[in-house]
């Protein structure tokens, strides 16, 4: 388990910044908690199914569903404790690297965006989703930034590594897989 570790006055000017009104960060917090990030799975993984993209419908899970499931255990391996700027909500989980809601919600929209063949729009909407929720963490205090960008980084590269894998490479050709 990692020492608690102390914000570096950067990290502390950053966070309290951002903090000025977490209204909205509250929101985009709330919508990307891991069941209402499950709904929409299902649906992605249904409207897969019905247009019979069985190809995109594994990977989508695989990318999804590894990065969902193992998240916890970094966070537990790891055993960073969280930023004590504010009073965290009591449901929030004692550790914080690598950030749930960012790698949750990276490896939900990088399956996406590659599903979706990499279109301009699918690719912008994407990262400003993911930016938004970045900031959303780091406003609420809930992260350091750090948490934020490995999570980031951990669950792309996943999503990215399974489009390497023998039957799931024409997820990235450009063609219904």
């Amino acid at each position: 388990m990692a020492p608690d570790r102390r914000l570096t006055d950067v990290e502390e000017d950053l966070l309290l910044w951002l903090h000025d009104d977490a209204t909205v960060a509250r929101l985009i917090s709330d919508l990307t908690e891991l069941e209402p990030l499950a709904i929409v799975a299902v649906v992605v993984l249904v409207v897969l199914l019905a247009l019979r993209r069985s190809t995109d419908a594994v990977f989508f899970a695989a990318g999804v569903g590894v990065v969902w499931a193992v998240n916890p255990l970094l966070k537990q391996l790891v055993g960073r404790s969280r930023p004590d700027l504010w009073p965290l909500p009591p449901d929030v989980s004692e550790y914080s690297f690598p950030s749930g809601h960012a790698a949750n919600t990276a490896a939900l929209v990088g399956a996406l965006v590659l599903i979706l063949y990499r279109r301009p729009p699918a690719v912008l909407l994407g990262g400003a989703v993911l930016l938004a929720v970045g900031w959303s963490q780091l406003a609420l205090g809930r992260h350091y930034p750090t948490d934020v960008l490995a999570a980031w980084v951990w669950a792309l590269t996943w999503v990215w590594a399974l489009t390497r894998v023998g039957m799931l490479r024409n997820v990235t050709k450009g063609g219904p897989g």
